[in-house]
């Protein structure tokens, strides 16, 4: 029995190291009773707050959001990260308010991360179990799992699932007489587009890589490659049709509002390589030990250590401006930057690369008597890096927390003051309200439908047409609107005196509008959005606002779930046998 305790920790010490590190550069978070808002948490937060509402009420809008964005009726979350965010909405509803939500995401992710790397490379086969759990315990600190912590970019979420990709990807080379389970890769793809689309795309072209260099190598597993790939992909798509019907809901008919470009000619998205502050010189370091790997040994390396290897540093450097001039790439291909948007989000997949190489470096990489100190030479470097990055993690915490608002690019107009910082911690602390979403709003009109595609950036018009005419929208405003959600409907009152006027709601093809009882379907209003522009009456008006999808937009999205449901049986029956014959 006691032999059985010390294996079962010797395999799972790291965990214990994730928690006692999170927990410790959680501390000025926890100290300061803060909600760190960083550049995404107000886009992110109106979604997780509509979700946690729908759950709360069981008024369910999968396509419309009907409590998040101040009940404008837009579509995001059915094309953006859909099943993560009913996973985080529920959580944020346990939680009961958004600080309580900061802190045990933020531990969570960090324990996923380490575990993610973990079964990665189990997936690998890695063999030295103590750089095994090493390098998961960094994996989890490194700056793009920090940066959900820090600003709640969802890139953070996806380089969760990253170490998964490649775990899957190595496995094509380095087991050519099964190189994939169809079920692993497509449930983790599947898992993937669930979780964030950019993530997704990276993931897409990293597999694509590592299955050439497996249809090459490895010609006798060909047909089992190819066979085992379509069957992933299919069951892949079938466990994403509820992301296709959100596509078709919100692009088939409508003219979008796209997603702000990055001016890279100005440096902004593109990574730079001696950026060292923020964390910036972690991924540096990383990089540097997987050159000095490669240059002082690379032949005595494996192929798919090779691969990894090189796949790491071609990333990282595509991230820069050294190999790609990205200024003129983007500006003509649009394809690219839509889906790509901005290059230092390769930054992510090259980092985590890195630290499979560095784990899959075995014993026959040393030769003679550097055999016996290079690999404890290697774990001291790394075990004494983490120490330092734990202590320069702290510290950025320890600033973001002072601050509460962390990044200029929150709101740049916006004063920081002291008043304003003890408004949001107390907010954030509260249980949940509509204020807890609407105290600070963004101008952020990502997926708003619009009746031209605009030339530029329309975050004045949203302001002016969305947010001032809807703020405190739970009571009666300067602007007349009073805003309250019913049975899968917004209801927006006001007085009128029989002349046109623009409403605060989003204006999709299949929005449904019923002005004091009657179905209309309204003008548009005048300007890039596209809002409805209505013919009130004289005194009390009522607008009901409802979304009918298409019949097969609501079949596929059904038929997402019911292929969820019977895949997480189906894996529970196999587990419980499995568990049974043992």
């Amino acid at each position: 029995m006691m032999s059985k305790k010390k294996i079962d920790f010797n395999m799972y010490w790291y965990l214990l190291a994730v928690v006692v590190i999170s927990i410790f550069i959680t501390l000025p978070q926890l100290y300061h009773h803060v909600t760190i808002i960083g550049t995404d948490s107000l886009f992110h937060y109106n979604r997780f707050y509509d979700v946690a509402m729908q759950i709360k009420h069981h008024n369910f809008s999968y396509f419309m959001q009907l409590y998040g964005f101040l009940n404008s009726g837009r579509i995001v979350t059915a094309v953006y990260s859909p099943g993560i965010t009913y996973l985080l909405g529920g959580l944020l509803l346990v939680c009961g308010s958004f600080f309580r939500f900061a802190i045990v995401t933020r531990l969570l992710f960090f324990i996923l991360a380490a575990l993610s790397m973990n079964s990665a490379l189990k997936i690998m086969r890695v063999k030295n179990s103590v750089l095994v759990q090493l390098v998961s315990v960094l994996y989890a600190f490194t700056p793009a799992i920090n940066s959900w912590g820090m600003a709640q970019n969802f890139s953070g979420i996806g380089a969760i699932c990253l170490p998964l990709i490649f775990g899957c990807g190595v496995r094509m080379l380095k087991r050519p007489e099964h190189p994939i389970s169809w079920l692993q890769l497509g449930g983790i793809m599947a898992i993937v587009l669930q979780t964030h689309l950019a993530t997704a795309i990276q993931s897409i072209v990293i597999l694509i890589f590592y299955a050439v260099l497996a249809l090459i190598i490895n010609p006798k597993s060909r047909w089992e490659l190819v066979k085992n790939g379509i069957a992933a992909a299919i069951l892949c798509i079938g466990l994403s049709l509820n992301i296709i019907a959100g596509m078709l809901e919100l692009y088939a008919d409508n003219i979008i509002v796209p997603v702000v470009a990055f001016d890279l000619k100005s440096g902004k998205g593109i990574y730079h390589l001696l950026y060292l502050s923020d964390g910036g010189w972690v991924n540096l370091f990383f990089i540097l030990i997987v050159l000095v790997i490669m240059l002082s040994g690379f032949k005595r390396l494996s192929i798919e250590t090779k691969a990894t290897g090189l796949l790491s540093v071609v990333l990282f450097l595509f991230a820069t401006t050294m190999i790609v001039d990205w200024p003129t790439v983007m500006a003509s291909n649009p394809i690219l930057n839509n889906t790509l948007q901005f290059p230092g989000r390769l930054k992510g997949p090259a980092i985590t690369a890195a630290l499979i190489t560095i784990a899959s470096v075995d014993s026959s990489y040393f030769s003679g008597r550097v055999r016996h100190y290079s690999k404890p030479a290697l774990v001291g470097v790394l075990a004494l890096f983490a120490f330092t990055n734990m202590v320069g993690n702290f510290r950025y915490s320890r600033n973001a927390s002072q601050q509460v608002l962390s990044s200029r690019a929150v709101l740049p107009d916006l004063k920081r003051t002291k008043k304003l910082k003890q408004s949001l911690t107390e907010v954030m602390r509260s249980p949940l309200s509509d204020r807890t979403v609407n105290l600070i709003t963004k101008s952020t009109p990502d997926y708003m439908p619009a009746t031209r595609l605009p030339n530029q950036p329309v975050y004045g018009e949203y302001q002016r047409q969305i947010i001032r005419p809807s703020k405190n929208s739970s009571h009666v405003n300067r602007f007349g609107y009073e805003k309250v959600v019913r049975k899968h409907q917004i209801v927006v009152k006001w007085q009128g005196n029989g002349s046109y006027r623009t409403i605060p709601i989003a204006f999709y093809h299949n929005s449904r509008f019923q002005l004091n009882g009657q179905k209309i379907t309204p003008k548009r209003a005048k300007g890039i959005l596209r809002l409805p522009l209505v013919r009130e009456g004289s005194g009390k008006n009522v607008l009901r606002v409802t979304y009918h999808p298409r019949v097969i937009s609501r079949l596929l999205l059904n038929l997402s779930m019911l292929n969820w449901v019977l895949m997480i049986v189906g894996m529970a029956i196999y587990e419980y046998r499995q568990r049974k014959d043992d």
